[in-house]
């Protein structure tokens, strides 16, 4: 199958394709991040409504209102790839620091323009975190190949709930936005 179509890319495109808002084209905007909530495999919509409204209130006060509260989840800064160490090290920014709650969500492809296709990426784990980064080891397939791309929480239902890899460590409700970056 194809990457440019479904979920993914609806909320990829959402954003213009920077991965979260507000941002520089949509200044006075805002979505809630919700991947992490889904509950029911029959439903794509959150049964947990108090929680949506939780992190669109934060924002609303924020981004219409504003105030100085946390609204987001850890934005993605940059990402530094180590082809000598076969690593990825994501920097955040927006909050504070960062809670990491699991290891999984990261995906890899060394597979170069045969990236199209879902079935060429694979799962990379976080070796190693700090305040604001994650280090993410390639899996071993990929020792002797380029580096295409990376991407985080880029599945249909991409983590069981609230159980997203990246967190705010100050409001763990808000969990790290989806991201996709191309080398």
């Amino acid at each position: 199958t194809t990457t440019f179509y479904g979920f993914p890319w609806i909320r990829w495109r959402q954003t213009f394709e920077i991965g979260y808002v507000p941002n520089n084209i949509v200044p006075n905007v805002f979505m809630a991040v919700a991947l992490d909530l889904r509950d029911d495999p029959f439903d794509v919509h959150p049964r947990t409504k108090h929680d949506v409204a939780y992190r669109l209130s934060r924002a609303g006060l924020a981004v219409a209102y504003g105030q100085t509260v946390e609204f987001q989840g850890p934005i993605v800064a940059n990402v530094t790839y180590n082809s000598a160490t076969n690593t990825i090290i994501f920097r955040y920014t927006a909050v504070k620091s960062i809670e990491v709650r699991n290891t999984n969500g990261f995906q890899v492809c060394c597979q170069g323009t045969q990236c199209r296709n879902d079935g060429n990426w694979i799962s990379a784990n976080i070796i190693s975190s700090a305040a604001l980064s994650v280090t993410v080891k390639a899996p071993a397939v990929c020792d002797s190949k380029v580096l295409y791309g990376t991407r985080y929480l880029w599945l249909e239902t991409p983590c069981l709930f609230k159980q997203a890899a990246i967190y705010s460590s100050t409001d763990s409700n808000l969990p790290s936005p989806p991201y996709y970056k191309v080398f």
